[in-house]
This record gives structure tokens, sequence and C-alpha cells, in this order.
């Protein structure tokens, strides 16, 4: 399918000659005299990557240059920050969760609660405070513990504002998708003409300003196109930022950008994952890589408004990961594998080795029960997870998708719960968490590869029992020292490497890289005094 260059164009001067920039291939139209001053100017702010048209993705991004693993290819400012749909009651400025604030601050205009007063007097609230005062009557926020429905209009609200307080930002908004004529027939679009529309127009007086199907449109293009920001700290609620160039972004299940987001900025950074050449199109995920084909294809088709066909998705084995196989009940070796991955509902699953086969209806609810079961098992239950490894390994495949959820938390469990902390550790338990987290590395390699955080974390958790194996074996006689120093310098290299990819992330973050940094420094030290 061919991309067509939308024109990028500097119209500072007219043209008498023309230069292109070999970075970014933006067309400079100038006279001679000013193409040097003009050219460095523009080598401060030249762009990897370039807006096409494209027939399937519609605008989208491709490099236009070779990019390598962890190069910055645009940083970005949110829009647009607000809650997320359905959350609890929280502070319009900071998000912080309301539940937890011992003493309430109350707008005096529009009588919505903050943490404190000066979150309550930010520029940020003003034009809506103007807004939502006309509702201050109907309005009664007093239950902090429970999800209140007032708080869904509150990002399209800030979204429509930008109208009169930013018209550019507004311009810029305006042309995202929002799909209101997919949208239409959903459940959604009826909770949202209710609890959004209705309250916005008639009781917020907007009528006159916005019309139905404007605040529809809002509401689209934040579902479609905003992305999730993670805020530190368990008082603080996850918001929804609006980038207008990164919503541009295609989507594709094995994606070969990661972004990360400032928590205190809301600045989003976009690097290359993986190594990517000049000409290849930019995608990120949508989706929780981890999840199975059916589970990422149901959220996308029911918050983006399509069905995707990616590589991956398209794959029955899923890039031979087989996050969502299952065992063979007849044949000792057998893997039920979706035989049209792409009609969910309706394919048959089928044995390779034996050709037994289940229906679709068969697996969904095979998997409904197992999720359920998972579900219900405690946070923090080593014990449950591990049984829960144990008692359907007949059923599904090593590498399941709920199989590697277990595998994700029982590898941070290992080291961290009051159980089970790091030195008191036997040495089959160590061996087990590496076992782990190998076997997670092998997935996330495939699905989320190269710099993201998936993998910097894992191996973070990958090396420690690593490094106590090590030093036990040696201790205990078991192996020579320069063996010893040989798998220490293996150890050095795993966390050397989580190191470089957990520095990319954001420093509030938990995923933060000061005790990487740190524990590598004293591995480094140590390696050169043996």
């Amino acid at each position: 399918m061919s991309l067509e260059e939308s024109p990028i164009t500097c119209n500072l001067f007219r043209a008498k000659s023309s230069q292109i920039c070999g970075g970014c291939e933006e067309v400079f139209n100038f006279e001679m005299e000013y193409q040097n001053k003009e050219w460095s100017i523009h080598k401060t702010s030249c762009k990897p990557y370039k807006i096409v048209s494209n027939e399937k993705f519609g605008r989208c991004l491709v490099a236009t240059r070779n990019l390598k693993p962890g190069e910055i290819i645009f940083g970005e400012n949110a829009t647009i920050v607000g809650p997320k749909q359905g959350c609890r009651p929280c502070c319009l400025k900071c998000f912080t969760s309301l539940d937890s604030v011992a003493s309430l601050f109350r707008c005096p205009g529009c009588n919505f609660p903050f943490c404190q007063e000066q979150c309550a007097k930010s520029p940020e609230h003003e034009a809506e405070c103007v807004v939502l005062s006309r509702a201050r009557s109907c309005i009664s926020i007093n239950d902090m513990s429970k999800s209140h429905p007032v708080y869904q209009c509150i990002t399209p609200l800030r979204c429509i504002l930008l109208k009169s307080t930013q018209p550019k930002l507004f311009e810029a908004f305006s042309g995202l998708v929002h799909h209101n004529d997919l949208r239409r027939q959903t459940q959604m679009w009826r909770i949202y003409q209710v609890n959004i529309v209705q309250f916005l127009r008639n009781v917020c007086g907007l009528a006159n300003q916005f019309s139905e199907e404007e605040i529809h449109a809002a509401c689209g293009v934040l579902d479609v196109n905003a992305f999730e920001i993670r805020l530190p700290g368990s008082k603080r609620q996850q918001i929804l930022g609006l980038f207008p160039i990164a919503s541009m972004m295609s989507h594709r299940c094995v994606s070969n950008t990661h972004h990360v987001i400032d928590s205190n900025t809301y600045e989003m950074t976009v690097r290359a994952s993986v190594p990517i050449k000049k000409g290849e199109q930019l995608f990120t995920t949508y989706t929780l890589p981890l999840d199975g084909t059916n589970d990422r294809r149901s959220v996308l088709r029911q918050s983006k408004m399509f069905e995707c066909d990616c590589p991956r998705c398209s794959d029955p084995t899923e890039c031979l990961t087989f996050l969502s196989a299952l065992r063979c009940p007849r044949c000792p070796i057998g893997i039920m594998l979706p035989i049209r991955p792409l009609e969910e509902n309706e394919t048959e699953w089928q044995c390779s080795p034996c050709s037994y086969q289940l229906d679709a209806a068969v697996v969904t609810q095979l998997i409904d029960q197992l999720k359920e079961e998972f579900e219900n098992i405690g946070p923090k239950d080593v014990e449950k997870l591990e049984e829960f490894l144990c008692r359907h390994a007949s059923s599904l495949h090593p590498n399941h998708f709920l199989f590697t959820s277990v595998r994700q938390s029982l590898s941070q469990l290992y080291g961290r719960d009051e159980r089970y902390l790091l030195n008191t550790l036997t040495m089959e338990q160590l061996e087990r968490k590496v076992s782990i987290c190998q076997q997670l590395l092998s997935v996330a390699d495939v699905v989320e590869p190269g710099l993201t955080r998936l993998r910097g974390v894992t191996l973070y958790e990958l090396y420690a029992p690593m490094l106590l194996l090590a030093k036990r074996t040696y201790e205990a006689g078991h192996c020579t020292l320069a063996e010893f120093k040989e798998r220490i310098v293996a150890v050095e290299a795993i966390l050397s490497e989580a190191t470089k990819i957990l520095l990319l992330e954001d420093p509030a973050s938990t995923e933060g890289a000061a005790c990487a940094v740190q524990a590598l420094n004293q591995i480094q030290r140590w390696i050169a005094s043996l």
C-alpha cells in the first residue's frame, strides 16, 4: 500500500531556490542569502519523521532516516490532561485521590472538592469553574471512595473550552479522529449522552455554544487518541493526556517505539525501541502487550473502533510466543491454536498433531473461568499463584497470557514480599525467580522488544537472584574464583542493560533507575577488586 506524503513546506521566503533537509526531508524555499542563517535555525528542530497519508491508517508517521534504539524521535507536551472515565473523586489540578485527604477544600465557585486551596485556585480550573458553577446546586460529591458520574465530563469539557481559551490548540484538537459514525451505536455513546452531553448543555448552560455532535466528538477524540498517564504513588489517580502528534502514530501489537510521559510536566518523549529504517512507519501500541489476541482485539474494537489485523493478531501462534495457545486434551504433545485468529467468535481451535478441534465458544468459556479464578487470587499470595500454574499446566501452553501474568507478579514477589525477602530465599527459590524472569524475557523479547519498560524491569529483577546464587555457590566452594568472576561479569551485563533502559523512564516512577545505578556501581567496584 503506497504512502503519499503530506506537504510540509517552510514558506518563510518566496522561492528562487529550494533545499531539502536530509534529516527530516522538510522542503525550504528561500533566497540564497538567507540559507545559512535559516538552515542553522532549522538544525535545532530537525525532525526524524514526517507525516504521511495512508489509505489504511489515515495520517501516520514514518521515519525520514535510520533510527537507533533509544534515539528520541520527538517530544510533545499534552494539549489536555484530565481524569479518566470512571475515576473516583480526585483533585482537578494534581489528581490526588480525595478519599485519602483528611481536610478537603471546596472551590467557592463550583463547590468541587480539591486536596488544597492552592489547587482550587490554579489557572487550569478557571474556565471550567465558570461552567461547573452553573450546576452547583445539582452536584453533591460527598463519598470520596466511590466513582461519581460528574467526573466523566471534566476532560471533554476541558477539550471544548479550548475553542475560546486557546483557539490554535482547539484547531489541532478538532482535526483528530473521533469516529462519531461508529460510536453512535455503542453503549458508551448512550452513557455519554446522559452524563456528559446533556449535563453540559442543559445543566451547565452550554447548549448555545456547543452542539451535541461537537461534545460527542470531543468524547470520541479522547477515547480514540488519548494516552494514559501513570502518576506515581498510590494516592494519585491515573489520568488521560492528549498528544496530537503522538496520536498520529498507528497501532501495532508489536510496536517499534516506546514512550515515557513525565508525571510532573506531562511531556511525552517518544523513542525508537528497536532499530527503525528510513521509510518505515512508526508504531505504538494501544493495548497491553502481554494480553492474548482476543483480549487485545476486543479492547481495540470497543475503544478505538477498529479491527486489528496486524502481523501478530493474524498469526495463530502470536509470533511463536503462543500467548493464547491451549494444551490439547487428547494428545500429550499437541497445542491447540485458532484456525482463523481474526474470527475469534467463530473459528475452530485445532491441534496440529492429532487434528482434534474445539469450538470457539468452548475455548472462551474455559478462559473466562480461568480469568475469574486468577483475578480472585490475592495480589501477594505466592502460594496460590504457584498453585494456579501447577493446576492448569495440562490446559494452557506454558507461555499462555494468564501464566505470563502470574509470572510477572511472582517475579517481583520473590525478593520483595515480606515472607520472601531476597536474602531469606533458598537456593531453589532463587533459581525459581531466575527461571520466571527468563521465561518473561523470552516473551518480552518478541511482543515488547528492545528498550522497553517490561524488559528493563524484568532484567532488574533477574540480576539480584543471579548474583546471590553466584555468591553462595562460590562461598560453598562449588566453583572456582575464575568461574565466580565470570558469573559476576554476566550479572553486571544484565544490570547494565536494565539500568540503560530504566534511565529512560520517568524518574518519579516505580521503575526509576536510582537503585539500579547504585547496584551497578557496587558490582563494578566488586569486579575490579576480585
